[in-house]
């Protein structure tokens, strides 16, 4: 790979790096939308991702260095250095069981900065969403973008997904 982004198939040379045990897993939820939110279309909203165990502001170039590093882990605090990003992805139904193509998606964002006092990582969507039903998921990386690397099998999910519905006529929900 080379630090390139290759569509076609490809491998890379690069070591793992640090693989921190399950008890120094990152893991994230959303705060907002959350679960089965229904938000009125064409309206600016902040998506919210509460992150923990992952030393955010860690983003290296992904024109440049992607998957070209291994993962690397805070000397004092064992946690793994890296970002996240948020992908939004049109769903027929909220009770669609089609598989959705990873190529296919209407917002894509990484979060380059340091998670703010709370905890979250934050981005705005101006301007909202078209009517429709989607579903929103974490993807939580280390420096160099490849995702992070636990030491077990058995363990939760590092990343979130949530589904939720834009619709006319209904009011932007409280966030908590």
């Amino acid at each position: 790979m080379n630090g390139q982004q290759l569509p076609e198939v490809s491998c890379s040379a690069t070591p793992q790096g640090h693989i921190v045990p399950g008890s120094l897993a990152p893991h994230a939820k959303f705060v907002f939308p959350f679960n089965t939110a229904k938000i009125p279309p064409k309206k600016t909203f902040t998506l919210r991702l509460a992150i923990r165990n992952l030393e955010t502001g860690f983003f290296s170039n992904p024109d440049l260095s992607y998957y070209a590093a291994p993962q690397e882990v805070d000397p004092e605090s064992g946690l793994i250095r890296g970002h996240s990003h948020l992908v939004i992805q049109r769903i027929s139904s909220m009770k669609s069981v089609e598989p959705v193509d990873p190529q296919e998606f209407v917002f894509f964002k990484g979060l380059n900065g340091k998670a703010n006092d709370k905890g979250e990582l934050t981005v705005e969507l101006k301007d909202g969403l078209d009517e429709g039903v989607y579903r929103l998921a974490s993807i939580n990386s280390a420096t160099n973008h490849q995702p992070v690397l636990v030491g077990v099998a058995q363990r939760g999910t590092v990343d979130d997904m949530v589904y939720f519905e834009v619709k006319a006529g209904v009011k932007m929900p409280n966030q908590p």
